[in-house]
């Protein structure tokens, strides 16, 4: 009898420190991918701002030399305005199919969970 209560206390034992190191390992995996996944999100951030940055200084020179043509700078400027905003008309328009399902996918594949 005090066989059968060592084993099932042994099992227990055992249950419990089987329970404590998958939350643990778990929990380590968590740490993991969210370090990786805001790892990820900031390099995308810093080659957003390098690229908006570029595409200000090409938009500012565009303005000018389309100024230049036009003969008045102001012009230059309104008309890159008005390619501005007819790409941001474009983008509100398609912001599901290209922005929002791509983001989607984009953090639903950077957590890539184990197959169980």
């Amino acid at each position: 009898m005090e066989n059968s209560a060592n084993t099932i206390e042994n099992l227990i034992e055992r249950i419990e420190h089987y329970s404590k190191t998958s939350f643990e390992l778990y929990r380590y995996y968590a740490i993991y991918e969210t370090a990786a996944l805001f790892s990820l999100l900031a390099v995308k951030l810093i080659l957003t701002l390098i690229i908006a940055i570029v595409l200000l200084l090409f938009t500012v020179g565009a303005s000018l030399w389309l100024g230049e043509i036009t003969g008045k700078t102001a012009y230059g400027f309104l008309i890159m305005g008005t390619f501005f905003m007819f790409i941001g008309l474009l983008t509100y328009r398609f912001r599901k199919p290209w922005i929002k399902i791509k983001m989607s996918d984009f953090i639903i594949k950077s957590f890539d969970l184990p197959k169980q």
